[in-house]
């Protein structure tokens, strides 16, 4: 029984991380990727204050929808109380890390802004919903799909940063480079996706 659970639960992050990545298989949260990943330090320092918010509100959205909308018949309203946990769970831990980290502050409070239009974190909280994930699965699935999205964006950042512009058509640009690379890297997803189903893990 405890493994076929931790099976499960492996299964449930593999996925959110590789084969339905956030970014590259649902094209969520692809402004930080195009205006951040120049810089592998801030898109990692982005990925990771995503992630964190990430789990934060898919599970606290999971909490308010299965005891006090559902139970109530309100899951009509459950997309603006996305939207205001997300924002105020971001408001709360840009004022927390201001007020107690401001070292912290510093270098992620920046993030916590951009954060709140992040269509990548809505996206993983309705997920959960619609999946009728419990709050564990749901902790698991926005943990794995926040760290998919950051390893994509860092990913990106690293290869951008090797890459002479000067040999780069200028039609294509900055923005056509990081699609490019969004591209291949899906497409290295979806080959890993499929040799793990391939194998039978």
């Amino acid at each position: 029984m405890t493994d076929n659970l931790f099976i499960m639960f492996l299964n449930i992050f593999f996925t959110a991380a590789i084969v339905e990545n956030v970014l590259l298989y649902y094209f969520l949260g692809t402004c930080p990727l195009i205006s951040i990943s120049d810089n592998l330090e801030a898109s990692l320092q982005m990925g990771v204050t995503v992630t964190f918010v990430m789990v934060i509100t898919a599970c606290t959205n999971n909490i308010i929808y299965n005891y006090v909308l559902a139970p109530y018949n309100l899951e009509y309203l459950y997309l603006l109380f996305f939207i205001l946990v997300i924002a105020a769970v971001t408001q709360f831990l840009e004022a927390l890390l201001d007020r107690f980290f401001p070292a912290v502050y510093t270098s992620f409070g920046i993030f916590l802004s951009l954060i709140v239009v992040n269509c990548a974190i809505l996206g993983v909280a309705m997920f959960s919903m619609l999946r009728e994930y419990n709050l564990f699965t749901t902790a698991i699935y926005s943990l794995g799909s926040g760290l998919g999205w950051t390893f994509v964006i860092c990913v990106t950042a690293s290869v951008k940063k090797r890459i002479s512009f000067d040999k780069v058509p200028s039609q294509l640009g900055k923005i056509g480079v990081t699609m490019v690379i969004a591209a291949i890297l899906a497409m290295a997803f979806g080959g890993v996706a499929e040799f793990i189903s391939g194998v039978g893990l």
